[in-house]
């Protein structure tokens, strides 16, 4: 399955990210620097390619994977 799901990496904010789900490994949920202020987004791990930083919540995700 794939998700389609939201950038939130300063380079590609915005834009959309097709990720192939049954190769994620972890999800989680936390804060990175942005123009110097704090922004909540989710890492999506999916070695060896990395991890991708996305806008959509740990909820969001899990909603779609159901």
């Amino acid at each position: 399955m794939f998700l389609k799901l939201t950038n939130a990496n300063e380079s590609q904010h915005g834009q959309s990210i097709v990720i192939n789900s049954d190769m994620i490994v972890s999800i989680n949920r936390s804060f990175a620097e942005r123009n110097g202020e704090l922004h909540e987004i989710t890492f999506v791990f999916i070695p060896p390619h990395g991890t991708w930083e996305v806008q959509e919540t740990l909820d969001e995700i899990l909603e779609m994977l159901e």
